[in-house]
């Protein structure tokens, strides 16, 4: 008894007028269900995802989230329409501490997380007793922006694996397989071609 062979799709690239037919493999309904649970249950994952900016314990709660208002207050620089996002981030970081566990300290959803980074990549103040006091407080910056640099970076990198995984369903969904769409020379780039059509 002979394997059933796999449904095909056509799919016509048109690249500098120039217009290409090829047959390609079509997912089956189950795969296509299976990738839309795998990127339905880490879209869920993702936005459910805390990263933790503090050690554990109310003492480091309490300093790195002190720290942090403390920051906003003085030394968070802001342009055009930025002044939401420090608002914004001053009450995550009071409801951040209020909320946190002790045994895990103060973590912050993506959003946060990215414009905290942001915010302290950007300091700014004016005059010299201020420049001052921040050198004062220097070495703590910087190890505070060590550890939520490297807490962005953790977060980019699962983010990137949910957006190849909602890529891979609209793929599906749309009767193709991701991987046979994505050119095979690593020169050339998916978002170069001008026109895809879908017959």
């Amino acid at each position: 008894m002979s394997e059933k062979e796999p449904e095909k799709t056509k799919l016509t690239v048109v690249k500098d007028d120039v217009e290409e037919t090829k047959e390609m493999r079509k997912p089956t309904p189950e795969e296509v269900e299976k990738y839309k649970n795998d990127f339905q249950e880490s879209l869920k994952d993702f936005e459910n995802r805390r990263w933790r900016i503090s050690e554990p314990g109310e003492f480091g709660i309490n300093d790195v989230g002190l720290y942090l208002v403390d920051f906003i207050h003085k030394y968070a620089h802001w342009s055009k329409t930025e002044w939401m996002g420090i608002i914004k981030m001053e009450d995550e970081i009071q409801k951040a501490m209020k909320m946190s566990d002790p045994s895990v300290g103060i973590a912050l959803n993506y959003q946060a997380l990215e414009f905290c980074a942001f915010m302290l990549a950007n300091p700014g103040g004016t005059g010299l007793e201020l420049a001052k006091e921040f050198e004062k407080q220097a070495d703590k910056y910087a190890k505070l922006g060590m550890l939520i640099g490297a807490q962005v970076e953790e977060a980019r990198k699962q983010l990137k694996e949910l957006q190849f995984k909602q890529e891979r369903y609209g793929a599906a969904c749309q009767g193709f397989y991701l991987e046979d769409l994505l050119p095979k020379d690593p020169s050339t780039n998916i978002e170069d071609e001008k026109i895809i059509k879908l017959k």
